[in-house]
């Protein structure tokens, strides 16, 4: 795309803007496995995802709010993928995603962080291919696959299928979780932000996300 942009528009400056770099400030406790670290040294690390959308909202927040944007923030990233970002000043701390868009809450189609003992029971017990196991963890699983209905919230909001519930109760669940985690890593919250298309346009989970975080301090205006 590059040297086909470069020989379209000869002269033309072109920017490429990473969504992994937004996270590259968190610091490296946030960042490593578990695992040798020559493996970190050869890349396998935490590197976040959705940074351009959450670079933005930091960016608008202290547009919109100055100085009282400069605390705790946990932004939520809601849609067909999504992750948790936690901010100090505007600056990344920690995230839920983390070497791949796998990790994290469950999503659509994607699972989410999960045992990685399942992997290797996949592969070795049940003889899964890689390809067959990648098929698995990004198109079969998620809202999807634990509803057997649909990866679509709203979908799922208007099914009146038990399976529906349990993959919404699922989902708010995580997500809740993963808030009080991302809290403690940055000494508590004092801004929750949503975005994204579950985040904007799905009001009952925004409810029940916040009933969840509300021993944080997180409550609903009825008035607004």
């Amino acid at each position: 795309l590059v040297d086909l942009a470069s020989r379209l528009l000869r002269g033309t400056m072109q920017v490429g803007c990473f969504d992994t770099a937004f996270h590259a400030a968190q610091p490296e406790h946030a960042r490593l496995y578990g695992l040798p670290h020559e493996m970190a040294e050869q890349g396998i690390v935490s590197y976040g995802f959705h940074g351009l959308s959450y670079s933005h909202i930091a960016s608008e927040l202290n547009n919109r709010y100055g100085a009282a944007a400069g605390g705790r923030t946990i932004v939520a990233h809601l849609g067909s993928g999504a992750s948790l970002c936690a901010m100090k000043a505007g600056v990344s701390h920690a995230t839920t995603m983390g070497f791949s868009t796998l990790d994290g809450l469950i999503m659509s189609t994607r699972c989410g962080a999960i045992d990685p003992g399942i992997l290797l029971h996949l592969l070795q017990d049940r003889k899964l291919s890689s390809d067959e196991l990648a098929e698995l963890l990004y198109q079969r699983s998620g809202l999807l696959g634990v509803s057997g209905i649909s990866g679509n919230m709203q979908t799922l909001l208007a099914s009146k299928d038990p399976a529906a519930m349990r993959a919404v109760d699922l989902f708010v669940y995580r997500v809740g979780r993963e808030i009080g985690s991302l809290a403690a890593a940055i000494g508590g919250l004092d801004t929750l932000v949503f975005t994204a298309g579950i985040g904007e346009h799905a009001p009952a989970i925004r409810q029940s996300i916040c009933e969840a975080a509300g021993w944080l301090g997180v409550g609903l205006d009825e008035e607004l």
